[in-house]
């Protein structure tokens, strides 16, 4: 009855009913053995093996979910939403140590409000949603150039210079629909949220969200998608989708991006206080080398750390950060404080310009799901020994 019913309609969201790629909808008891080739698609030519030789081949185990990890993940997840209410809590207690690949649209979007609760009223909201970003585009992008502002004349402008930019890495971003979607969606932004606008570095903040949403669409290897091809209307939809999410994320950190950026200089403060408690070693040092936080955790911040790793590890920290709720604000400053620290010792042995050089280009290109979640696991215990102290 009511049970299979919630079965089958989760099935179908979380295998993208609409689907691109003519495959055959998994059954639920099929999607909790797991969508195996879908666990996590690595950016073209990067490599995630730990050995040297080979740059553009990759161990695809390494940077994967361990197995048993991600499949035990799994079954607490597909509990927690096969339910008609969704348990939120419940779900970000689960989601905080990562989620599987196929499982992470749903996840995200019920995590950040796009989806209700109720499991019986998601095709309805993401109906309903992707209508309004249709007459958003209707009513701000697609106006003559006549009709805009010099204002958004410029912002538009600045986020057609900035999209080609955005996470250099990852051949999808540059593919010409793409682009097209990078430039409406924050635009789009910019003009619904004229307080914060647009800032560079957002059109990065924004690449998590149409990676994973599109992987609905398009099974297997992120390097193989033939995302030109997809129909407009199709794109489109995901693009609402993408919006809404990006929105709500952005709402959480806001303060981050308005004039002036006053969260920013408030996570850098945080920091530094903390980084005297913990490290007190590292912060004399920079100090007697002339070098500030300031230097390099701004480029940090303003792109919520994603740029110090490697685009196959981002989705990860998104999971988590996600996860944290309105938290994110301060949990930032924790991650950050935990990856710096995590590169202390080489850090003291060097003087002011080799600094500057490792900070500016944090050597994580070879990282994998183990080193990410050291500095998680580390982040996490700071925030528990310092929940009390008011920095």
């Amino acid at each position: 009855g009511a049970m299979w019913e919630n079965a089958r309609r989760f099935a179908a969201y979380v295998s993208g009913e609409d689907s691109v790629v003519e495959s055959p909808s998994p059954s639920p008891s099929k999607l909790e053995n797991g969508a195996e080739a879908r666990d996590q698609p690595h950016p073209a030519g990067t490599s995630t093996s730990t050995s040297t030789t080979s740059t553009t081949s990759y161990d695809k185990r390494k940077a994967l979910m361990p197995r048993e990890w991600s499949e035990s993940q799994r079954d607490k997840l597909l509990k927690i939403l096969n339910k008609s209410v969704v348990d939120i809590e419940q779900l970000q207690q689960v989601s905080w140590g990562g989620i599987p690949q196929d499982l992470r649209p749903i996840c995200w979007q019920l995590m950040l409000g796009y989806l209700p609760r109720e499991t019986s009223s998601w095709q309805d909201v993401v109906n309903c949603k992707r209508k309004a970003y249709r007459d958003l585009l209707k009513t701000h992008y697609e106006v003559s150039n006549s009709r805009k502002s010099e204002e958004e004349l410029g912002t538009l402008r600045q986020i057609a210079i900035d999209a080609p930019r955005t996470e250099p890495t990852v051949k999808l971003f540059g593919k010409s629909a793409l682009q097209r979607s990078l430039i409406r969606i924050l635009y789009i932004r910019a003009c619904t949220h004229p307080s914060s606008g647009y800032v560079q570095g957002l059109n990065d903040v924004l690449t998590p969200f149409l990676h994973v949403f599109l992987s609905r669409v398009f099974p297997g290897d992120m390097g193989t998608w033939d995302v030109d091809s997809i129909h407009d209307d199709k794109l489109i939809d995901i693009e609402g989708d993408c919006y809404w999410c990006f929105c709500k994320l952005m709402d959480r950190v806001e303060d981050m991006y308005t004039r002036e950026q006053p969260g920013i200089r408030r996570c850098v403060k945080e920091m530094e206080s903390l980084l005297r408690r913990v490290d007190k070693d590292l912060l004399s040092h920079m100090e007697s080398e002339g070098l500030e936080l300031l230097h390099f955790t701004v480029r940090w911040f303003n792109c919520l750390i994603m740029r110090e790793l490697p685009f196959a590890l981002v989705c990860r920290l998104w999971d988590t950060y996600i996860a944290e709720g309105d938290n994110i604000k301060s949990f930032v400053v924790f991650v950050a404080l935990a990856l710096l620290v995590n590169f202390s010792e080489r850090l003291q042995n060097m003087d002011f310009q080799e600094m500057i050089i490792l900070l500016q280009k944090l050597p994580t290109a070879e990282w994998t799901y183990k080193d990410l979640e050291m500095v998680l696991s580390e982040a996490f215990l700071w925030t528990q020994v310092f929940q009390d102290t008011k920095l």
